[in-house]
C-alpha cells in the first residue's frame, strides 16, 4: 500500500474516484493504494466505506447494495489484458467484504476509467479495453466511445434505472462461461429439484454459470406473482430462496462462507407491471419474462445485475431451463428482453446445442452507460486500520480474495 500522509495525524489520505457504471456506483481505487495483506485490506475497506453501519454515515458507502461497491484497478497480470479489475462488495450493516462476483454494471466503468487514467491509449471513435477480472479469472472486453482524445459522456444510449442518456459502452462477456464453478451447467443438467422446508415439497430450479453463477426459481413455486417490487416481499420468500441458494452451494462445492453466489433469480412469464418509479407500466409484449434478483438478508435488486443478466440471457436459450420455460421457447440467437423493477434490459446471446446436455456460448453482449462522478481524497481513521479484524469476514476463495 502506498501511504499518503497529510496534515491530520489521526487519519490517512486515500485518492479515490467515484464512478457510475450502469445502475450502480463504486469507489475506484488504484491497486497501489490498497493494503496487500488480507487482514489489513479488510480493515481498510470497511473503514473507507463506514461499515458496519446501516447508514454508512462515517464513510463513503451509499447505504444500498448498489452503491456499497469497490473496484480495485491495477496493471495487467496476464499478457492478453490491458488492466486488472478486482470487484469488491462491501457489507453495509455487516462487516463483510466479498470478492465473490464480477459485477457487470461496475465492469462497464472500468474501460472508461482506464482510458481517463491513461492506462490504455485512446483510439477514436471506439477503443477496446481488455479487462482481466481477477474475481473470475476471465477476460472482459469493453468497447468505449471516444472523441477528442477521451471517452465520450454524452450519447443516445438509454439504461432503464439511470436518468437520461449517455455514450454507449459495449461489453463482451462471451468468454465467461463457468466463471464461478468452471461449468456452464454446474449440476450437469438444465433442471434440478430442491426440497424447500417451508413448502414441504421439492421445486424445480435451474443452475447456470455465465458471468456469474445463478439459480433460477419460478416465482409461482414460492407463492408470489413475480412482479413484486423492492419492499413488497415477505421475509419467508427470502428464507426459501436462501435455502435454495445453500443447496446449490453444497451441490456445486462452492465456499460455504459466500453470501452472494449463486444469484437468486425469481422468474415468471411475461406480464404487465408498474416499475419502481411508478411512472411507467412495462407491457408484457415488451419482454420475454419478468425477473427479480433477491438477496440473502431480505433485499431485492432495484434493477438487475449485469452478470446476472448475461447468465439469464444464456439460460433462456438452453432447453429445459426455468427461463426457457417462462419464455416459451429456447430459440436463438436473439436479444433477450428482461423485465426488472426499473424497466427492461436487453442482452444479446448466441447459444449452440452441442449434443445431449451440452451447450456452448458463442456470444453474449450487453450495453451500459458509465461516467466519472468525482475525484478526491478520502480520509480514513488510523484507529480503524489498527483495530483487530476478528469480527470481520473476507469472502472469496484462494487467489480470488487476494490481489495479484
Amino acid at each position: 500500500m502506498q501511504l499518503h500522509t497529510g496534515p491530520m495525524k489521526e487519519q490517512i489520505n486515500v485518492p479515490v474516484t467515484l464512478m457510475r457504471g450502469g445502475t450502480s456506483k463504486a469507489v475506484f481505487l488504484s491497486q497501489q493504494d490498497v493494503p496487500a495483506d488480507e487482514d489489513a485490506r479488510l480493515r481498510f475497506l470497511l473503514a473507507l466505506f463506514g461499515s458496519p453501519d446501516v447508514r454508512q454515515i462515517d464513510g463513503l458507502g451509499g447505504a444500498d447494495i448498489l452503491t456499497s461497491k469497490c473496484a480495485i484497478i491495477g496493471p495487467p497480470s496476464r499478457p492478453d489484458a490491458d488492466i486488472d479489475y478486482t470487484f469488491v462488495q462491501i457489507g453495509i450493516d455487516q462487516p463483510t467484504v466479498s470478492f465473490e462476483i464480477v459485477c457487470g454494471n461496475i465492469s462497464s466503468a472500468t474501460g472508461v476509467y482506464a482510458l481517463q487514467e491513461q492506462l490504455v491509449p485512446v483510439q477514436e471513435p471506439v477503443t477496446t479495453v481488455r479487462v482481466h477480472n481477477t474475481n473470475t479469472g476471465k477476460i472482459l472486453r469493453m468497447s468505449v466511445q471516444c472523441a477528442d482524445g477521451e471517452p465520450r459522456v454524452e450519447g443516445d444510449s438509454e439504461v432503464d434505472g439511470v436518468p437520461g442518456t449517455g455514450a454507449e459502452v459495449a461489453l463482451d462477456y462471451s468468454d465467461t462461461s463457468g466463471s464461478t464453478t468452471g461449468k456452464l451447467l454446474p449440476t450437469g443438467q438444465a433442471r434440478d429439484w430442491v426440497h424447500v422446508s417451508r413448502l414441504g415439497r421439492e421445486i424445480p430450479v435451474s443452475v447456470v454459470d455465465v458471468g456469474t453463477a445463478c439459480v433460477f426459481i419460478r416465482a409461482a413455486d414460492l407463492g408470489i406473482s413475480g412482479t413484486e417490487l423492492p419492499g413488497q416481499l415477505g421475509s419467508e420468500i427470502y428464507e426459501m430462496a436462501e435455502e435454495v441458494r445453500r443447496w446449490v452451494v453444497e451441490r456445486c462445492n462452492l465456499p460455504s462462507s459466500g453470501i452472494l453466489t449463486p444469484y437468486q433469480i425469481l422468474i415468471r412469464e411475461a406480464q404487465d407491471y408498474r416499475t419502481i418509479a411508478g411512472n411507467r407500466v412495462v407491457q408484457a409484449a415488451e419482454i420475454d419474462f419478468v425477473a427479480r434478483m433477491v438477496l440473502n438478508g431480505g433485499a431485492m435488486h432495484k434493477a438487475f445485475p449485469g452478470g446476472g443478466s448475461v447468465c439469464l440471457s444464456v439460460a433462456a436459450q438452453i432447453a429445459g431451463t426455468i427461463p426457457a420455460e417462462a419464455r416459451g421457447t429456447h430459440a436463438g440467437p436473439t436479444r433477450i428482453r428482461i423485465g426488472h423493477p426499473s424497466g427492461v434490459l436487453k442482452i444479446f446471446a448466441n447459444v449452440e446445442h452441442a449434443g445431449e446436455d451440452k451447450w456452448s456460448v458463442r456470444e453474449v453482449h450487453f450495453t451500459r452507460t458509465a461516467r466519472r462522478l468525482f475525484d478526491g481524497i478520502a480520509y480514513v481513521r488510523r484507529s480503524r486500520l489498527e483495530a483487530p479484524a476478528e469480527q470481520s469476514t473476507s469472502i472469496g476463495t484462494g487467489a480470488v480474495a487476494k490481489l495479484p
